[in-house]
């Protein structure tokens, strides 16, 4: 009588629970890690915008874009990476940023980059604002500064403010905010934030602002 060897039913049931619940375990820390890696990457491109913020304000005097420097074509372009605002015969044009939530770059056109001057939402609406960043603050603009949730409101959004309204005198602050996941529940989203260690009722903001 030949004596074959091999797994038993039972032991393989019990390799495949064991592989089950080691994937159980795994899963929700892979779609976190990825999280984390995603909204890090949005920080990174809010830097790369305001590193062409400032050196579009080093070539006017201090001030920043208006609201017609933002289109796609316009004078913020020439400042991102790539662009050359000196080139010859004529200014070469850089590039927006990758989101990393659409694998798209960033267009003020196509709605992922948008500008608000003035703050005209009543987010921000006075000079000096912009650089209250915590949620306990009564002056805080970006507590109030949501994202609607919608199918053209993908993750990994930028919104730049301005002050004063470009209508009156050129800008001279503005502010920078970034979204992470936007989740399909129905809620307005606030721009990326931490959780103050100290107190969990107190939300930390991730902006920046000059």
């Amino acid at each position: 009588m030949r004596n074959q060897k091999g797994f038993t039913l039972i032991e393989l049931l019990v390799v495949i629970l064991i592989i089950g619940i080691l994937l159980a375990l795994m899963i929700p820390n892979f779609v976190l890690f990825q999280e984390r890696a995603r909204r890090a990457s949005v920080k990174n491109n809010m830097h790369v915008v305001q590193t062409a913020l400032e050196a579009y304000a080093t070539d006017h005097n201090g001030n920043y874009p208006v609201l017609d420097e933002f289109a796609d074509d316009a004078g913020i372009i020439y400042y991102l990476p790539g662009g050359d605002v000196m080139a010859v015969p004529e200014a070469i044009p850089g590039n927006w940023p990758i989101n990393p939530y659409t694998g798209a770059r960033y267009s003020v056109e196509g709605g992922s980059i948008a500008y608000n001057s003035g703050w005209d939402n009543g987010v921000f609406d006075a000079s000096g604002v912009n650089a209250a960043v915590r949620s306990d603050e009564d002056a805080c603009p970006y507590a109030d500064w949501v994202l609607p949730l919608g199918a053209d409101m993908p993750g990994g959004q930028i919104r730049i403010g301005t002050y004063p309204d470009a209508g009156e005198v050129p800008p001279t602050e503005y502010g920078i905010a970034g979204w992470g996941r936007v989740y399909a529940d129905g809620e307005d989203h606030p721009c990326m934030y931490d959780i103050d260690p100290a107190d969990p009722a107190i939300f930390i903001y991730y902006v920046l602002h000059n």
